[in-house]
């Protein structure tokens, strides 16, 4: 038997061991931490957790797993806390709100200023003990919080008071002060859209935040007079028919927003002296009353720039300094190029998919072949499925596929060739998309494998049924020349990329 000092020196090495082992790992959390800080994902996975621990135990001699199974969980107590005071403890600047796994925020606030921008996902249960820590410089608050928030705050700004409600808190030593730049952003954007609300009758359509926020507004403005739409109370959607005479609908409800995209619960072809349509939505970009708004020939804008002149102004009022304003139309058109989508349309055979793997390559975006994309759910070809099926049934298929493709974000889209023949396609295609019509000579088409287009009349007769469409839903006409260097130069131009 060896002596007590021996055995009492090799635990003391085995523990000096465990010690770097412990430090190595939780470098690693630390490095978990910061990744899920980043990414705004939840602390706690309680599966990965049992199944390390019954690992471990199977690995061990059957008097020491209920050793190793307390030894671990209380490892995974303090590496859970680490991870929580980390987060808070980074937790500088950032947004708060139940559900943020959609928002841009803060790819905006990286283009505005310099500080780390977070989002910051909270259950209301939360919220008391996140504002009694105070461990924030300056945070914008989203849906459902711009209400709630407000008990707890130790100051509010007149505006914000007026409008009752807040969207930006800066904390000062301790003291924490209520904002609300979502009006200085939607006035601006008014401002950037050249239009003035002065002695128009306005349509609100909401009741929450957003819509206490936009009524300020409108009494800023000076309008002729406004009414608020409530699913909830009088008037509701129901009683539409009262207010058919008014010139402006504002929408601050989040009705239409992804994922619920192509939902509206009014009809605009009613309202006989509507000339504005602004819904407060930039995800999509262009929603269903906006795509409704443009078909009758009414202006109509998202409320992505707005989102964008928010954020100038709360970064102005995190970090208590004066930033250039032309901030805010650089970083709109910045973020608007990178979070549309580009969809190639034209004839079969125009070049589309080969100049989809060409954008995508060089944009580094994600590509979506429709066509293929059909192929491989279907399992076919689509010449076979247009003579096994025929084309009704491809075109139901085609329809599946561009209605989740087409809420993507960033992506890049080869359509179909008769993908714009359907008008809720069109509507699809265009809810987030910059079109791009690559118009390549009748002559130079390819034909072979193309079920619609393969003898020289149909091809003819396809190109004059489709030629116009295809020009109306474009936001650009390429003519397709045969190098594709050339043509890819075209598109960034037409682009505005360098």
């Amino acid at each position: 038997m060896r002596k007590l000092d021996e055995l009492r020196n090799e635990l003391d090495r085995i523990d000096d061991n465990i010690a770097k082992l412990i430090n190595s790992r939780m470098e690693i959390v630390e490095e978990v931490s910061r990744y899920k800080l980043e990414n705004n994902t939840n602390t706690s996975d309680s599966k990965r957790k049992l199944d390390i621990i019954k690992r471990l135990k199977c690995n061990s001699k059957e008097e020491y797993k209920t050793i190793i199974e307390e030894i671990y969980k209380e490892i995974f107590r303090e590496s859970e806390k680490f991870i929580e005071n980390y987060k808070n403890n980074h937790f500088l600047y950032g947004l708060i709100g139940e559900n943020l796994g959609h928002s841009w925020s803060k790819e905006i606030h990286s283009e505005i200023a310099s500080y780390k921008y977070y989002l910051k996902n909270i259950n209301k249960n939360d919220l008391l003990d996140f504002f009694k820590e105070r461990k924030f410089k300056g945070i914008n608050v989203t849906m459902p919080y711009k209400i709630d928030c407000i008990k707890y705050l130790d100051k509010i700004d007149i505006d914000a008071e007026n409008i009752g409600a807040v969207n930006t808190i800066v904390n000062e030593e301790g003291v924490l002060t209520g904002y609300n730049t979502d009006l200085y952003g939607f006035e601006d954007s008014l401002k950037y859209f050249s239009y003035s609300l002065k002695n128009k009758k306005v349509l609100i359509l909401g009741s929450g935040g957003a819509s206490k926020m936009v009524s300020e507004a409108l009494k800023r403005a000076g309008v002729s007079k406004f009414q608020v739409i409530s699913r909830f109370s009088w008037p509701s959607y129901e009683d539409l028919d009262n207010f058919l005479d008014y010139n402006v609908i504002i929408n601050t409800s989040p009705v239409g927003m992804y994922p619920n995209n192509m939902e509206s619960l009014i009809d605009l072809s009613k309202f006989s002296n509507l000339d504005f349509v602004y819904d407060l939505i930039y995800n999509p970009y262009k929603t269903k009353l906006i795509l409704d708004a443009e078909k009758i020939g009414v202006k109509a804008v998202s409320g992505l720039y707005m989102l964008v002149a928010q954020a100038y102004y709360a970064s102005e009022l995190f970090l208590n300094k004066k930033i250039e304003k032309n901030k805010i139309s650089e970083c709109y058109k910045k973020i608007l190029l990178s979070k549309r989508n580009i969809c190639l349309v034209g004839m079969p055979g125009s070049g589309k998919s080969t100049m989809g793997k060409i954008l995508a390559e060089t944009l580094n975006r994600s590509l979506y072949d429709i066509d293929i994309m059909i192929e491989e759910k279907e399992g076919i070809s689509i010449s076979e499925i247009f003579e096994k099926f025929g084309e009704e049934y491809f075109r139901k298929a085609e329809t599946e596929i561009l209605r989740e493709i087409s809420k993507e974000s960033g992506a890049i889209i080869a359509s179909g060739g008769g993908s714009i023949l359907k008008e809720v396609n069109r509507d699809l295609i265009r809810q987030n998309s910059f079109v791009i019509f690559l118009d390549r000579p009748l002559e130079k088409l390819e034909r072979v494998g193309r079920p619609l287009s393969k003898e020289p009349k149909s091809l003819e007769k396809l190109f004059s049924e489709r030629y116009l469409i295809y020009k109306e839903i474009s936001d650009l006409r390429v003519s397709v020349v045969e190098n594709k260097e050339e043509c890819l130069k075209k598109i960034l131009e037409g682009l505005k990329i360098d």
